[in-house]
């Protein structure tokens, strides 16, 4: 059902130039439990999706390698480090003047913090932009963002008081660090061993299933750490972007994750109830707006302090200005832990989906924009 919907929806999109993304969004959306109901069971493609977010995770860590991320590290650590930071202090402290309690406002801070790395990163490529100056300079940004993620998973057992006392959060923080500690020195040391006798094999078949298993292998193992499937991935992509294969891995990898993609892209549209939406459409598009608006001027004004143009740092701003797939790992781990209410986990979801909606075709006229400041 879901290959039968997406399938003419990717081919209606790509001909009127529109990002396929946005259709299989739009086409969750359709076909899931809140509008016409011909997928039911969401949870079933909750797990397809996250299986699409490890492979996903997994080749952009491919794609930024180490000596990739050193080359860049000005604009990761010093343009990335102050755009998370100001967006999550100007969030919290909107937040929590609204009245909402510390540890509610800090875990919004974080939301919205990040941007969508798999819908700017496809937009780039398309339009050739990728390794233009505002291309390069989303790139640096998106990856702080992403690299973000592991504090921000290690905070939210925290901020949910769930750890009691401070001894057993200095417990929990050290596991996981150690646990990714222990995940990189063994990709490191015993991965590129395995990778030269598998490849003398001469099998493309034990290649792909060894490249899946490490993948996927690395995820499981960071789940059990208490962190997410995502993050285990991503750490596995950055490990193995130093192998002499990581361009064969990329070719492999890529036709699984562009199929389990457009699941979680899908996925995310069925999460969205048309009912809540329409029940609280003014707040949510206030939301969306104060998102766009917010964080567009902050990436903008980060950008100035870095000394790019006015036209550089608006097309970078524009194209940030949205929620990511992070952000939804993020609400989904904390909203049992009572971070999230459901009509607050709603109407986020709703903002997002619409923000990420509207991203690619903000990318698209951000050029003429800067050019015309």
């Amino acid at each position: 059902m879901l290959l039968l919907a997406s399938v003419p929806i990717a081919f209606i999109f790509h001909r009127l130039r529109l990002p396929t993304i946005v259709g299989f969004m739009i086409t969750g959306v359709l076909i899931g439990p809140h509008s016409l109901g011909l997928i039911k069971d969401v949870q079933a493609i909750e797990v397809l999706a996250e299986i699409g977010v490890a492979l996903l995770l997994f080749t952009i860590g491919l794609e930024f390698s180490l000596r990739r991320m050193l080359e860049m590290r000005r604009l990761v650590l010093l343009g990335g480090g102050l755009q998370v930071i100001l967006t999550t202090l100007l969030v919290t402290g909107i937040a929590n003047r609204l009245g909402r309690p510390l540890n509610e406002a800090v875990f919004f801070g974080f939301l919205f913090a990040l941007s969508s790395t798999a819908i700017v990163l496809k937009s780039y490529i398309d339009r050739a932009e990728i390794d233009a100056p505002h291309g390069r300079a989303g790139v640096g940004i998106l990856l702080f963002q992403d690299l973000s993620i592991v504090p921000m998973m290690l905070m939210i057992p925290i901020l949910s008081g769930r750890e009691g006392t401070s001894a057993a959060k200095i417990a929990f923080t050290g596991i996981a660090v150690a646990a990714i500690g222990l995940i990189i020195f063994a990709a490191r040391t015993i991965v590129p061993y395995l990778l030269y006798h598998i490849v003398r094999l001469r099998s493309p078949e034990v290649f792909i299933i060894s490249v899946v298993l490490m993948s996927l292998g690395t995820s499981w193992l960071t789940l059990q750490a208490g962190l997410s499937l995502a993050l285990g991935a991503f750490i596995a992509g950055i490990v193995l972007s130093e192998s002499e294969y990581s361009h064969q891995i990329v070719a492999d990898i890529l036709p699984f994750r562009d199929v389990f993609n457009s699941l979680f892209f899908m996925s995310i549209g069925m999460l969205l109830s048309l009912s809540a939406l329409w029940a609280d459409v003014l707040i949510v598009l206030a939301w969306v707006g104060a998102l766009t608006l917010g964080k567009a001027l902050l990436v903008l004004a980060v950008m100035r302090l870095l000394g790019y143009s006015l036209r550089v740092s608006t097309t970078t701003a524009l194209g940030l200005a949205q929620v990511g797939e992070f952000s939804f790992i993020l609400a989904k781990a904390g909203l049992p832990e009572g971070l999230l209410s459901e009509p607050d986990y709603q109407r986020f979801l709703a903002a997002s989906i619409l923000s990420m909606i509207a991203a690619p075709f903000l990318i698209k006229v951000a050029p003429r924009i800067g050019y015309a400041l």
